[in-house]
């Protein structure tokens, strides 16, 4: 490989990233998040490309970091490819119905709000709307701010996220990429429960650890699906019961106010008992590969656990090509 081409291997792959992320998005704009969100998963490939460009690692990780942060910064100061969620501007009208004294899984909120992304029409949308993930969340806010800050906010905790896993090369260089920044820059409501979930798993250990990670159990209903898989994966069964009572005392004020609002909306995603079900929660669990945001939690669970996935999926192989293939043993 040239020289120079491996030199700026790691900004080749960002820029192919993003490009990939929204110039293929514009070209093919029904898939919505798909192209972005496949962008984002593809971060991995800075691992292999700082590694082949063969320069200390941590003063590569730098200069991605500061690159990264300025796209996000940018975007979020233009709203140039920040628009892509109506989240930074619904968590405040949902706050603001429970502030009022109004159950906000009840309650409905009018907000209007327009969602583009690069090369996209602006989609404005105006209607009623309810809350749907987990209590806490509605209170990780900075007030005042509106949807601006609530963006800047998320940005800030991608830069909190990196901070944390900054000596582990593997991770640090998957979640510094840009298309990583992006989501913060568009004020996905993810990025607050990675940062606790990181800091519970990379931060110091002790109380303040415990802290974070019970409080991401009152947040997004992925961390407590990921709590209850660690936990069953390491056979601790008695943690991963835990999870879910301490979920449950958290939404507990809810379910006393009115039982089938948290329930149906945040705790059964309307597939429950009493719940209306129907076409909504069908689509709802049919346009998974939609969301952007989504693709980020694919990212940083490898990005935490690329070794254990590894040795997982080495021993996968050896099974299957023992059983496939019985013969091979005494080749």
């Amino acid at each position: 490989m040239n020289a120079t081409v491996r030199r700026f291997l790691p900004e080749i792959v960002v820029a192919v990233l993003v490009g990939a992320g929204y110039g293929i998005g514009v070209s093919v704009g029904t898939f919505g998040g798909m192209t972005e969100g496949l962008a984002t998963v593809g971060s991995i490939a800075l691992v292999p490309a700082v590694r082949r460009y063969g320069g200390p690692w941590e003063r590569e990780f730098r200069l991605l970091f500061f690159a990264s942060l300025l796209i996000g910064v940018v975007s979020v100061a233009t709203g140039l490819g920040s628009n892509a969620t109506d989240e930074p501007y619904t968590m405040w009208g949902y706050l603001a119905v429970l502030l009022h004294g109004h159950d906000p899984y009840t309650t409905t909120a009018m907000i209007t709000f327009t969602v583009h992304t690069v090369g996209v029409p602006p989609t404005t949308h105006s209607g009623p709307f309810n809350y749907v993930y987990l209590p806490l969340l509605l209170f990780f806010q900075v007030p005042g701010t509106g949807a601006t800050g609530y963006k800047a906010m998320c940005v800030a905790c991608w830069v909190g996220i990196v901070y944390l896993l900054r000596h582990d090369r593997v991770a640090a260089l998957c979640l510094v990429s840009p298309m990583a920044c992006l989501v913060a820059a568009n004020g996905f409501t993810d990025l607050p429960v990675l940062l606790l979930m990181t800091f519970a798993l990379r931060g110091p250990t002790g109380a303040t650890g415990k802290v974070a990670e019970y409080a991401s159990y009152a947040m997004k209903q992925f961390a407590n699906l990921f709590w209850v898989a660690l936990y069953l994966a390491r056979r601790d069964l008695l943690r991963a019961g835990l999870v879910v009572v301490l979920t449950l005392a958290f939404c507990s004020p809810f379910l006393l106010w009115h039982p089938t609002g948290i329930w149906c909306s945040a705790l059964a995603l309307n597939l429950g008992p009493g719940c209306s079900g129907g076409s909504g929660a069908t689509g709802r669990f049919g346009g998974l590969y939609l969301h952007w945001n989504y693709y980020l939690w694919v990212l940083w669970v490898y990005a935490l656990y690329s070794r254990e996935l590894g040795r997982t999926g080495r021993r996968a192989w050896r099974w299957f090509r023992v059983r496939a293939w019985p013969s091979s043993r005494t080749a």
